[in-house]
């Protein structure tokens, strides 16, 4: 971040319940143009559930998402229902927000040239001779140019995922969120991952991370965001969260790891 960037993303007053449970209270960050912001806490504590609803695979009860300095407008329908008022716009964020899940999500009926080009021809209108360059160019940035005739049950977990990362970055979003992307991974896998991660940190990428990895958390973050049951418990840089954090639950949950 700089002092001339602006924000990327800005969540406010976020709120998700699921039936009698409340997932998100009140979440509000703020990532600027650069920014990492890695959001660790126990499972079952939002931060797969935030993502989703920052990308509105989740609706969120109520609370507001702008990209850069556009709202995500939404509508409330019968019996308070909350929906986004312009299915339009929300194909529109979506290509400005990629995301990056935990299970990879590839099409298996397709290649992994295939899986990378589908959306920048379909959805950007990319010519195809176009879009298969930029793909060869990112398939050899996260290192499986090789194997892009593959099919993805040809492939390891860990270059699933980095083909995953590759999808994403055919549609040069911006900002990346990442749900917990290594946490479906084999141990000796999740090294090559983190890699391309740290690669696109080094690029100047915006990226809002969900992980359990806390030594690379510590290593590539702008800032650090501890959830605990739906709030936000403490947030700060990482020399402050790993080193000295003020809260007694954050202290007690880095302890499992350090």
């Amino acid at each position: 971040m700089t002092e001339t960037s602006s924000p990327a993303l800005v969540v406010e007053d976020l709120y998700k319940r699921f039936g009698n449970l409340e997932v998100l209270k009140g979440i509000s960050l703020t990532a600027f143009e650069g920014d990492v912001i890695s959001i660790i806490g126990s499972s079952g504590s939002g931060k797969t559930t935030l993502l989703r609803c920052i990308n509105l695979l989740d609706i969120p009860d109520s609370g507001r998402v702008y990209v850069g300095d556009e709202l995500i407008r939404m509508k409330t329908i019968a019996k308070g229902k909350i929906i986004p008022e312009s299915p339009r716009q929300v194909d529109r964020i979506r290509t400005r927000l990629g995301m990056v899940f935990q299970h990879f999500n590839l099409w298996s009926h397709m290649t992994i040239l295939e899986n990378i080009i589908e959306a920048p021809v379909h959805v950007l209108k990319q010519p195809k001779k176009e879009a298969i360059a930029r793909a060869m160019e990112i398939l050899d940035k996260v290192g499986i140019v090789d194997k892009v005739k593959y099919y993805p049950a040809n492939l390891s977990g860990g270059q699933q995922q980095r083909a995953a990362i590759a999808r994403v970055l055919a549609m040069d979003p911006e900002v990346i969120l990442f749900d917990e992307p290594t946490s479906a991974l084999d141990p000796e896998l999740v090294g090559e991952v983190l890699q391309v991660i740290e690669k696109l940190v080094s690029e100047g990428r915006t990226m809002l991370i969900a992980t359990h990895e806390m030594g690379f958390a510590r290593d590539v973050s702008s800032t650090v965001m501890f959830l605990h049951q739906g709030c936000v418990e403490e947030q700060g840089p990482p020399e402050k969260i790993f080193s000295n954090p003020s809260s007694a639950r954050c202290r007690q949950f880095l302890a499992r790891f350090f």
